[in-house]
């Protein structure tokens, strides 16, 4: 058993790098969502599936987010994320906080590709009571400096809001909502250190 555990410390701290193992990234999010599915259920307690339709601008969502990450390996990190979102059609406002892993193809200072779950606290529970953000994407440093880079983001992300007890969002009476998912397109703008 003692040589099991040398193995994996070996390999673990083995395929590190003398750099620094960690690492932080602060950026700004512009969201364009793409579809909207809200659940609801009547006065008949039937649940009925109505998709909202966008109109007028279609970016309605932005936000900001920093993380603190850990290299676990010359090219793969774990990090904490925070950060805040705002959504309109419906309003939203909302703190995120959640992980994020990223995979760099070459080395740390150039593109990378991360998912990111966070938890979607909100700041107003007659909005909606809690929920969760599944994002996909791609980064693209497109300034190095020795201490810092300026990147690109392009993302695909999802937005789960559970909405037991709050206002209904198509006005009607006999309207009780449960969850509206949205489903986006993204980018963002920001530097990482």
């Amino acid at each position: 058993m003692k040589h099991f555990f040398r193995i994996i410390f070996v390999f673990a701290f083995g395929l590190g790098f003398a750099q620094s193992k960690w690492g932080t990234s602060f950026e700004m999010d512009f969201v364009f969502p793409n579809k909207k599915d809200y659940f609801y259920n009547d006065d008949k307690n039937k649940i009925i599936e109505k998709e909202l339709k966008e109109d007028g601008f279609l970016l309605n969502s932005f936000g900001f987010q920093g993380s603190r990450n850990y290299f676990l390996f010359k090219k793969l990190s774990i990090g904490l994320i925070g950060g805040f979102q705002t959504q309109s059609k419906p309003n939203f406002s909302m703190i995120k906080l959640g992980g994020v892993l990223k995979y760099f193809f070459v080395d740390r200072n150039n593109v990378y590709i991360y998912l990111q779950e966070v938890n979607n606290f909100t700041l107003n529970k007659k909005r909606f009571r809690n929920g969760n953000n599944l994002r996909l994407g791609l980064g693209i440093p497109f300034i190095k400096k020795d201490n810092f880079n300026i990147i690109g983001n392009l993302f695909f992300e999802q937005n789960y809001f559970k909405l037991d007890g709050s206002k209904p969002l198509l006005g009607g009476s006999n309207e009780r909502p449960r969850s509206l998912t949205v489903k986006s397109f993204g980018a963002s703008l920001g530097v990482k250190f």
